[in-house]
């Protein structure tokens, strides 16, 4: 089965102090997550990055404050977490990486069947790439001591990985991902 490591929104404006949309949760991710992409790339599955990457105009903006608009420092991966050579990046104006086209295809081009999700905001954009990965088929674990919600209401996170595990989404934690990679 062909996997992807996928990492979603891990932007300065989500988990950097000076972001637009900055929570502090958001944060407390990254060190797992740094410690996937690592051994993710030492195994030799593809790291894919989905970022927010909004034009100034974008339909987003009407519910959310402009973040992550392209070209901007916002929109850039937190330095911990660079591109690294071979790793791929993939840019949306939306929720989830799978409402462009591109993202279907370059999953398909890899053989995957499996994306391995961290990132941010569990609510959000995570919720929103996995329940559309499983509506193509794909399997998908999320790995989730390398996520965090927003929660701008009480209990959404919560709500959201419980309409993922209705979906056929496995969950884990990030130590058993390693051990697995061994």
């Amino acid at each position: 089965m062909g996997k992807l490591f996928v990492i979603v929104d891990m932007l300065n404006d989500f988990i950097n102090p000076s972001g637009k949309l900055y929570f502090p949760k958001g944060r407390s991710v990254v060190d797992p997550v740094v410690r996937l992409r690592a051994a993710f790339r030492a195994a030799g599955v593809p790291v894919l990055y989905v970022n927010d990457a909004h034009p100034e105009d974008s339909g987003e903006f009407a519910s959310w404050p402009p973040h992550c608009v392209m070209g901007t420092w916002g929109a850039r991966i937190i330095d911990e977490l660079h591109a690294g050579p071979g790793d791929i990046v993939l840019g949306k104006d939306a929720l989830t990486v799978f409402a462009h086209g591109a993202a279907e295809a370059l999953v398909t081009g890899y053989g995957a069947t499996h994306l391995i999700m961290a990132g941010v905001a569990t609510e959000y954009c995570v919720q929103a790439c996995a329940l559309d990965a499983r509506a193509r088929g794909l399997a998908v674990t999320v790995a989730l001591d390398a996520i965090a919600g927003v929660d701008l209401n009480e209990g959404d996170a919560a709500t959201a990985l419980e309409a993922m595990r209705q979906a056929g989404v496995a969950f884990t934690g990030a130590d058993r991902l390693l051990e697995e990679l061994g």
